[in-house]
């Protein structure tokens, strides 16, 4: 399986494939740029934007890179396995400590009676 990124960059070249295509038949069936609404220009905008910002996701740059992961599968077993084994740590020393306290106050209420 691969990487969040992959996905999203694929889904991202294809959006913009379709987007020319769509350009493509438009200007077949005879639609000109700089017609009123401007439907050809939007869909030229839209295709290099979805390029480009595949293109940036596939180099680990970009606004959609913090979004989306590259880690391949076994790394991001690793990072949340080591990442629970982290959090695990944590509670036994917080159990640990919430003994330790209540022990300490046992202690100390039997000293005031």
């Amino acid at each position: 399986m691969h990487p969040p990124s992959v996905a999203v960059e694929r889904l991202l070249y294809g959006t913009g494939v379709g987007l020319l295509l769509g350009l493509g038949f438009g200007l077949q069936s005879g639609r000109t740029l700089g017609a009123n609404p401007p439907v050809m220009e939007v869909f030229i905008g839209a295709a290099v934007l979805c390029f480009l910002l595949g293109w940036t996701l596939s180099n680990g740059t970009g606004p959609l890179a913090r979004l989306f992961s590259h880690e391949s599968e076994e790394a991001m077993a690793r990072r949340v396995r080591t990442e629970i084994e982290e959090v695990h740590r944590s509670e036994d020393v917080t159990s640990k400590w919430a003994e330790l306290e209540a022990k300490v106050l046992t202690q100390d209420l039997g000293e005031e009676e």
